[in-house]
Parts: C-alpha cells; structure tokens; sequence
C-alpha cells in the first residue's frame, strides 16, 4: 500500500509539473497575442490595405509564413481574413480560431439566451451531415472561390451560397 501512495503522490507531482509548463505556455502565447494586436494597430494607422492572397505582397507574406511554419493552407487564409478585416478595422484579434474556438474576435456577449441554442448547437449538425463530408466541400467551394476573387471573404462565400439555394440574406 505503501509504494502505491508513493506511485499516487508522484503522478500528482508529475501532473502538477505539466500544469506549471502548460500555464508557462499560455502566458508566452498571451504576450505574443498582445504584441500582434499593437503590430496590427499600427498596421491601420499606417493605413495599411491588405489585399488578397497571390495578388498582394503583404497578404501573400502573411499567409507563406504561416504555411511555412507548419499551418494548413486553408487554416492560414482564414488567418488571413481575420488579419485583413482587423488591420482594416483596428479592431485586435481577441480568438484567431474563429467560430471552431467558440468566439470570433467580434465581440460575442453571451451564447446562449432562454429558449434558443448556442450557436455551435446549431452549427453542429451541418458539420457532421454526411460525416462531415458536405461541409467540407462547400467549405472546399467557397475557399476556391475566394481564392479565385470572386468572393471578398469566407462570409461573403456563405451569404452567396445561401442566395444561390434561395435564401435572402438581411443585413
């Protein structure tokens, strides 16, 4: 019983140990955050236009560095649409994972209000329609489309497939 407490109580230690790194991580990650966020402020007072991948120096930089240093093509334009629409606004990115980490960097106040579901409920069921296979290829025809400037950004690519299965987009 004895060696089983010892077993226990350096598990513990070694959890214990893996939560410090992990809070190390979070901490340097958060900085890098905020010092990207001045970088893009001072993009938008320069009054910087970022413009689209392949036919814009700064875009094309921006998403070749991202891909270089190990990120999906698509994860690294979506980066892309994100940069381009806060160096526009000012705005800081507050979740470069967008809608898959839960909030976009507009300001989201709250998911969930009496009687309706959150958003990701509601998202869910398209994302897992024919094992995730119809939403990869819309996700797979808006980005060509995007990437082929027929689209201003991801959303627009939506809002134009919704249009083309008859839906009225109000904004």
């Amino acid at each position: 019983m004895t060696n089983e407490k010892i077993s226990y109580a350096n598990e513990a230690a070694l959890i214990a140990t893996d939560l410090i790194e992990a809070k190390q991580h979070d901490d340097k990650a958060s900085s890098l955050r905020e010092g990207v966020n001045k970088k893009i402020v001072k993009l938008h007072k320069d009054k910087v236009v970022i413009g689209r991948y392949n036919t814009c120096a700064v875009a094309t930089a921006f998403v070749d560095t991202l891909v270089q240093g190990g990120l999906a093509k698509k994860t690294a334009q979506n980066y892309l649409s994100l940069f381009k629409d806060a160096v526009k606004t000012g705005k800081p990115v507050l979740d470069w994972g967008g809608v898959r980490g839960g909030k976009s960097r507009k300001d989201v106040k709250g998911t969930k209000t009496k009687g309706s579901k959150a958003f990701v409920d509601l998202l869910r069921p398209a994302f897992n329609h024919d094992e995730g296979g119809s939403f990869e290829d819309l996700c797979t025809m808006i980005q060509t489309a995007f990437e082929n400037a027929e689209h201003e950004s991801l959303y627009d690519g939506f809002k134009d497939f919704f249009a083309s299965h008859g839906d009225e987009i109000a904004e």
